[in-house]
């Protein structure tokens, strides 16, 4: 059975002859390879007339240059093999990819065989497949299918009729292949996987789509091309927070290269717009996922308590890491609120050996108890908990003093402990502490009148390599006695909180295990990158109903407080012009009541002193639009807006039937009880 090789190419010589000589000593040999020379300016075209004059199975064309996009499609449209593969034109493959992907296509009956790769750069990073899935599935029997898709092309195998039947053709933006992705995953049949590394990608080579930094603001582009399709095909609904996961994942890798990686080598001219990026892809995030997420938490100060598991899923919460001002990991809470004692300091810090700085960092502020002694929580907008490392042994020294036996401080010291008292999880002397300590964190946080997250997770039962096929932990019995444990600490800590927001894995338990390959370990504290991703979304879900709740409580004060409030919509086209307007009309100059006015936009007029104005931001406004749609307050809270509700008032003042000033009068005076 014939497989169709498409090789756009640009410029690459420096690389093609390799990339050209990988496909043509395909073990797997029935194939048809398409080289499309998108107006190459170097030799490029010589090597390929080179090689075409060698092998009958190659087909070559030269064309204008149009992008690689347009290369593709071209290539697509000639493709005559029952399957399809890509290759970029300065990459390579191994020997057997063709022939390892194709009978494992063949073998599950799929549409799509999605392979591992290797990063080639300044160093060989040896590719693996966190997300796979051991039998082949479709997006409609497991959506995480999609929220888990790699935007490119040349890490798959397609069905060629798949392709033809859909009729999807790309575009050169940057990051086209998302568009065409998305689309076909939601029209496959079957998506299988093979974990081997067959694809040999180069991802620092200057002038490929990973290096063309002037391009990143339109990867917004891409994404919502690949939302309006969803939304007019009916599928956002359903498919929200897979999409969601798509563009966070995309924006965040986008920023870390720009903020963070050095081996990318950033020209100072996009490193210095960093900021101006973020703001751009929060903001598309924001307009998009607003129904559903907050984004205001992208530019808040988190301080965290809580296992290394914690840290991983806020990572996959934030946008930019530099929000997680505080981090106490591998420290029980009993530990966190202890007291210090200064001989723990010099039998443990001065002997220790750590593998990294953050390593160091946990055991020294778990031993020095740095959380215990804070004056306050200045410039912490949330504290996030969780209990994991509640599991660890306490080891007491001395009335008042403990100190967590937590995996770092056991690999960062030879310090004979058997002298000291252990304390272990399961028993009655860790509850009575628990009960003590944990009343003493709760009241530092209450007293600093800051909003606590407490994140409910577990020790995991099951751990796995595939998505869709796991094994029992060994010491089964022991991680069931431990998490009933847990439970009870969780259940302690929120009635000492009972205002916190709770973050649960409710609605995704068949992700509560341990993946095989997590990089720090097979260990039941470890979960996997979905649950993370997961667990980070219901964490926005908890801060958005708090904060909606916050929004509501304010809006309902203010009903009592003033007459009448008006919004304009954060979408609203016309915002400026119709605030302006209002603010300097008769009407509201010389109104007898008491008026609040709430708006995105900046006010630069001036008002009476019944008139009140109040910015606040889009995400405020998109909460107070969800709340007015929500709930019933009659006329005293209204919109100003061209085009819903009072719209038919503008749309008499277009017509001629009423004055500006005669709408603004009827906006005022509908409804309502004056104050005074």
């Amino acid at each position: 059975m014939m497989v169709s090789v498409i090789i756009p190419i640009y410029n690459t010589q420096d690389y093609l002859e390799e990339c050209i000589k990988s496909v043509v000593n395909q073990k797997y040999s029935q194939l048809e390879i398409i080289l499309i020379n998108d107006g190459s300016t170097d030799m490029s075209g010589e090597i390929c007339r080179k090689w075409a004059a060698l092998d009958s199975r190659i087909r070559y064309v030269e064309k204008e240059n149009e992008g690689q996009g347009i290369a593709r499609n071209l290539g697509i449209q000639m493709a005559k093999g029952k399957y399809i593969v890509f290759i970029d034109s300065d990459d390579y493959m191994e020997y057997d990819l063709i022939s390892g992907a194709y009978d494992r296509i063949t073998k599950t009956g799929a549409d799509i065989c999605v392979y591992a790769h290797n990063g080639i750069g300044d160093k060989i990073y040896k590719g693996t497949l966190e997300f796979k899935l051991l039998k082949e599935s479709n997006v409609k029997e497991n959506k995480e299918l999609l929220g888990r898709l790699l935007p490119i092309l040349w890490d798959k195998m397609y069905s060629a009729a798949l392709i033809k039947a859909a009729g999807i053709t790309m575009s050169n933006r940057i990051c086209e292949d998302l568009v065409f992705n998305a689309r076909l995953y939601m029209k496959a049949r079957g998506i299988c996987f093979l974990e081997r590394p067959l694809y040999n990608y180069r991802y620092l080579r200057q002038g490929n789509v990973s290096t063309s930094y002037g391009r990143y603001f339109e990867v917004e582009e891409s994404i919502r091309e690949v939302n309006e399709i969803f939304r007019q095909e009916g599928y956002f609904e359903d498919y929200w927070m897979q999409l969601y996961k798509i563009s966070f994942n995309m924006f965040k890798d986008i920023l870390f290269r720009v903020g963070v990686r050095e081996d990318y080598a950033v020209p100072p001219e996009i490193k210095s717009r960093y900021p101006e990026l973020f703001c751009a892809y929060k903001n598309f995030l924001g307009r998009w996922y607003s129904g559903y997420l907050t984004m205001e938490v992208q530019e808040k100060n988190f301080l965290l308590a809580g296992s290394y598991s914690l840290r991983v899923i806020m990572h996959h919460l934030l946008l930019n890491e530099e929000f997680l001002r505080e981090d106490y990991a591998c420290s029980s809470i009993i530990s966190l609120m202890s007291n210090p004692v200064d001989r723990v300091e010099d039998s443990f810090l001065h002997s220790m050996k750590y593998k990294n700085s953050y390593r160091k960092r946990c055991v020294e502020q778990d031993i020095k108890k740095v959380f215990q002694h804070k004056a306050g929580l200045e410039g912490v907008d949330y504290v996030a908990v969780d209990l994991l490392d509640e599991i660890y042994d306490l080891i007491s020294f001395g009335e008042g003093c403990y100190i967590t036996e937590s995996a770092f401080l056991i690999e960062s010291t030879s310090e004979k402990k058997e002298q000291y008292v252990r304390i272990p999880f399961v028993s009655p002397k860790r509850r009575e502490l628990f009960q003590k300590y944990a009343s003493l964190f709760a009241e530092k946080i209450c007293q600093a009148h800051i909003p606590v997250i407490v994140v409910k997770n577990f020790l995991c039962e099951k751990h796995g390599e595939y998505y869709d096929s796991f094994t029992d932990y060994d010491s089964l019995e022991w991680i069931r006695q431990v998490n009933r444990e847990l439970e009870w600490c969780y259940d302690y800590l929120l009635q000492c909180l009972p205002k916190a927001i709770v973050a649960e894995a409710s609605k995704f338990r068949q992700l509560e295990f341990t993946h095989d390959n997590f990089p720090f370990g097979l260990e039941p504290v470890y979960y996997n990158s979905s649950y993370y991703q997961n667990m980070a979304i219901s964490i926005n879900q908890g801060i958005r109903a708090f904060s909606e709740a916050v929004i509501l409580e304010k809006l309902q004060g203010d009903l009592e407080e003033y007459d009448k409030i008006f919004l304009i919509r954060e979408d609203e086209l016309q915002k400026e012009r119709l605030l302006g307007a209002f603010l300097n009309s008769r009407a509201a100059q010389e109104t007898k009541r008491k008026v609040l006015v709430l708006s995105t936009a900046a006010e630069e007029e001036s008002r009476n002193g019944r008139l009140e104005y109040r910015q606040i931001t889009a995400e405020h406004a998109r909460y107070l639009l969800s709340l007015y749609h929500m709930y019933e307050f009659s006329n005293q809270f209204r919109l100003i807006s061209s085009q819903e509700l009072c719209g038919d008032l503008f749309g008499f003042v277009e017509n001629g039937l009423l004055d500006m000033e005669e709408m603004w009068e009827a906006l005022l005076h509908e409804g309502g009880t004056d104050h005074g």
